[in-house]
């Protein structure tokens, strides 16, 4: 991870300006701030860069870090050329994930990734969640990409991306959609339009809603996020879904978001790898480049 930080940085040398250098790397602004943020945190909390006018130079502790942090990357380079690490490692890194993370969180990581791995196909497998877990297990994947409650098994090692926000959908004409909030009452007998069985936050809804003893009508099962959206917006019922999905929803008044009163259901994307079988070097700079970036880029 600190390689990931010392190339960030290098190329904010090269550039002297965090929107030049975001470009260059194909990074969001913020993720540019947090590695040099990352780097300057573990060397001492000292900074490495001063601004000047619309331009940032290296502070003294940056000069001295500089000429090392070129010979780290160009180490890194040399040991490739030497090991001809395009043969050793595979060709192929498979991924097993839901459709939301696939549609919302995948595309900033994939940028990234392809710039370091340009040669590297990277194959993408959409699955409910059971059968992303199996499938890992049976080493039909490298990587598992989840949401769900931290998810815990000897044989699995999980890591925590970011915390998963719910929110009721509704369309602005529905008598529900001036409250500031909904609770799991307010869903009694309402027309649903959930995503299909298996589904980590439908099953919590589902789950809640028979503990209160209210009846969960569901009128429509959808697997796409977008189709729930627009069924919405056609006035067939309500959806409940993350947050993250639903950034571009904020932006203008074509439905209504509004929070979950119920508690937390404590949600979190998550990487799932096999604990017994150590990543491959390309896996592992991928969960690295998640790890770096674990919010979700708004679309």
């Amino acid at each position: 991870m600190e390689l990931l930080y010392l190339k960030t940085f290098c190329e904010l040398v090269k550039w002297g300006n965090y929107t030049r250098t975001a470009q260059a790397l194909d990074y969001a602004q913020s993720s540019v701030t947090n590695h040099i943020q990352r780097l300057e945190q573990l060397y001492g909390g000292k900074r490495l860069f001063q601004r000047k006018g619309n331009t940032v130079i290296l502070t003294p502790i940056g000069e001295k870090l500089l000429p090392y942090a070129r010979q780290m990357i160009d180490l890194q380079q040399q040991a490739r050329q030497a090991l001809s690490i395009e043969d050793l490692e595979p060709s192929v890194l498979t991924i097993g994930t839901i459709e939301s993370l696939s549609l919302y969180y995948l595309p900033g990581i994939m940028a990234q990734f392809r710039q370091q791995y340009p040669h590297i196909q990277v194959k993408i497998v959409l699955d409910q969640e059971q059968q992303l877990i199996r499938r890992l297990r049976e080493q039909e994947l490298d990587i598992a990409l989840i949401l769900d409650t931290p998810y815990q098994a000897r044989d699995i090692t999980s890591i925590a991306l970011f915390p998963v926000e719910m929110k009721v959908v509704i369309y602005p004409e529905h008598t529900l959609a001036q409250r500031s909030s909904i609770s799991a009452g307010d869903l009694h007998q309402q027309p649903l339009i959930l995503t299909e069985e298996g589904c980590t936050y439908r099953a919590y809804l589902i789950q809640k809603m028979k503990e209160q003893e209210q009846i969960s009508q569901i009128y429509l099962e959808l697997g796409n996020i977008e189709s729930i959206k627009q069924a919405v917006a056609k006035q067939w019922g309500i959806a409940f879904l993350p947050q993250f999905v639903l950034h571009q929803e904020e932006a203008y008044s074509g439905l209504n978001i509004l929070p979950w009163k119920e508690e937390d259901p404590q949600l979190y994307s998550q990487i799932l790898y096999r604990a017994e079988r150590p990543l491959s070097s390309i896996a592992a700079d991928w969960v690295t480049l998640c790890r770096a970036n674990p919010t979700v880029a708004v679309l």
